[in-house]
């Protein structure tokens, strides 16, 4: 096992959702697995959470 930093990026009509996090597992594929769970489960208490840092660019 080892430790990997993940980031996931789905890309929504409406903009773009990046999931960064630190899992172990066994390989990388292991490890994407891992953090799209860690995903699920935070989702399912998002009332819970909100955002705390923003980078804004003008367009």
């Amino acid at each position: 096992m080892a430790k990997y930093h993940v980031t996931l990026k789905s890309s929504l009509s409406d903009g773009d959702l990046y999931w960064v996090a630190d899992v172990t597992a066994e390989n990388e594929d292991a490890a994407m697995v891992a953090a799209e769970a860690l995903f699920t489960r935070q989702m399912k208490n998002a009332t819970e959470w909100s955002f705390t840092d923003a980078d804004v660019e003008r367009l």
